[in-house]
């Protein structure tokens, strides 16, 4: 506390007692998987199914599991019928796959890349494009060096309103305006320059606070007549866009603004200038098929599991629950080994979570059941999804339905007994088959009154944590015990502070009392003088987490 010098009254606030624990999210999905549209190894968030769509485009047909089929839209849609609400979603691919483009040829007729869907991915093979006469002048805005003598496009429309050149000074930061004239010679008194219209040359005024320099900037504004203009227009299912244009490079610079659908390469510029985009005859051509060879776009759907441990180490240090990766299998090894290190690594950077895999296309019980998962943020579920006769989904599907569940529920209540909105079951089990797997730790799907989750388990050995309930009520705990304590990082370490620091634990530790999460706590804050000499403070808990009915027994007395 500063020195107090002058009479009065001083008062020192301390708003220890009114911190509280911090929002603590319990639903938020991370998924990785391969797609046909979308920006490569970037986290995006979803919170639709249709802005998913929108954003990695539609699912491929499916060909019985064996053709690599794109897995990130068909996990989405079961995530999304069963309660999932926010998705953290990771686009994974092999390798670097190509964007969709299309060409246009320079003066030499060579073939150049002139428009490249914004993503790689089939998707821009859907994208076409139509280019035919303007039905107006094409409006350029061009910026040049100081020295320039020549606009960079040429033909303009003389005396157009729109015509403008803007002196920017590098030595003063003022602007100047030109006055424009196209025939005679300049006033030397003042800012004018003279355009040849049919060549874009430049005279400027010779007066010498107006001259431009070397260093400084010049803007134009213009129109280009309509016989010298282009119209470009691209669609994309429901999404038109319309572009009047003088050359290829203008139809570049205006793309790289505005355009939801493609770019283009703006080191290119330069070969595109004074090329007007080849005549369409009014036909849509598509990306990737038409002009002069165009390359087709490609998903890079054979990821491998390398592919999918690099797409997941972009979840690390996102605020996430739940994760699984879109459509693989616990059949593959390196996959669940790239799913358990992402798991350890979070735990061990404070973003725990659980991680969700389904069985592979098998419905032999004895295959579903043959894993060797053991951990309890692991949840293992099977069998997978019948769609129809002819299309069977693996379990990692079905795993899907279940982590868009399990996001929709409070920690404490237990998915057991719960409907998946799923079309089928690739398999229907028997009694003693639905008891082998859940036996063998395996959350089991059961047509039964709908589709029903026989029991909410993870994978673990270990009885205490069986019941998923049980490590996302900890998990809770976790997260708002540090959205507790972190506020006090700083803050004194002696009784008055450490009491406001239990008061914040026993409001949130009640709160979970209130909501049934916990059957009761017991909960200590303290510090001993070398502790608080080393800025430690101890908080010592004991929580009781509530457990879910898994059965019920009924003994029937008849009198």
């Amino acid at each position: 506390m500063p020195e107090i010098i002058l009479p009065g009254t001083y008062i020192t606030v301390r708003d220890e007692g009114l911190i509280t624990a911090g929002r603590v999210v319990t639903g938020n999905i991370g998924l990785v998987g391969t797609a046909a549209k979308g920006p490569i190894n970037e986290v995006k968030i979803i919170g639709s199914f249709t802005e998913a769509k929108e954003l990695f485009g539609d699912a491929d047909p499916w060909q019985g599991g064996n053709q690599n089929e794109l897995t990130m839209i068909r996990a989405m849609e079961y995530i999304f019928n069963n309660g999932g609400s926010t998705v953290y979603a990771v686009r994974t691919a092999a390798g670097t796959p190509a964007k969709a483009a299309f060409q246009s040829r320079s003066a030499a007729d060579v073939p150049l890349t002139l428009l490249q869907a914004q993503t790689a991915g089939t998707w821009g093979n859907e994208i076409q494009a139509k280019i035919g006469a303007a039905d107006q002048p094409a409006l350029i805005q061009e910026t040049l060096a100081g020295n320039a003598t020549q606009l960079r496009r040429s033909k303009v429309v003389q005396d157009s309103g729109l015509n403008s050149l803007i002196l920017k000074q590098k030595n003063t930061g003022l602007s100047q305006t030109y006055s424009i004239i196209y025939t005679g010679a300049v006033d030397n008194t003042k800012p004018q320059v003279l355009i040849n219209p049919a060549t874009g040359q430049l005279t400027f005024t010779t007066l010498a606070s107006h001259k431009p320099k070397p260093a400084d900037t010049l803007v134009a504004r213009y129109e280009v007549p309509i016989a010298n203009s282009a119209k470009v227009e691209l669609y994309y299912k429901e999404t038109k866009e319309a572009y009047t244009v003088a050359d290829a490079s203008h139809l570049a610079e205006q793309v790289n603004v505005r355009s939801t659908l493609v770019n283009a390469d703006p080191s290119a510029e330069t070969a595109f200038f004074n090329t007007l985009p080849a005549d369409t005859g009014g036909v849509k051509v598509l990306f990737g098929t038409g002009l002069n060879g165009n390359t087709a776009g490609s998903n890079g759907e054979t990821a491998s599991p390398t592919d999918y441990q690099t797409s997941l180490a972009n979840l690390e240090n996102e605020l996430v629950n739940i994760v699984m990766l879109a459509g693989q299998a616990a059949s593959n090894g390196q996959i669940v080994a790239a799913l358990m290190g992402h798991i350890n690594i979070t735990t061990d950077t404070r973003r725990e979570r659980i991680g969700v895999i389904g069985s592979n296309g098998s419905t032999d019980v004895n295959v579903v059941a043959g894993h060797s998962l053991d951990s309890d943020r692991i949840v293992y579920v099977g069998p997978g999804i019948r769609i129809s006769n002819s299309e069977i989904l693996p379990g990692a599907y079905t795993a899907a339905a279940v982590v868009g569940l399990l996001s929709s529920i409070p920690v404490q209540t237990s998915p057991t007994n719960k409907v998946l909105a799923i079309p089928g079951l690739a398999a229907e089990y028997s009694s003693s088959q639905l008891e082998k797997l859940v036996l063998s730790n395996v959350l089991a799907v059961e047509k039964r009154s709908g589709f029903r989750i026989v029991k909410g388990i993870t994978t673990a050995t270990n009885t205490a944590w069986h019941q998923i309930t049980t490590r996302r009520i900890v998990d809770y705990a976790i997260y708002g015990v540090r959205s507790c304590c972190n506020p006090y990082i700083g803050k004194l370490n002696n009784e008055r502070v450490r009491g406001a620091m239990k008061a914040t634990l026993d409001a949130f530790l009640t709160r979970m009392v209130e909501d049934e999460a916990l059957i009761s706590y017991d909960l200590e804050v303290s510090a001993t003088r070398a502790q608080e000499i080393a800025g430690e403070a101890i908080v010592t808990m004991t929580i009781r987490p509530t457990f879910n009915i898994d059965f019920v027994r009924v003994t029937m007395y008849l009198g």
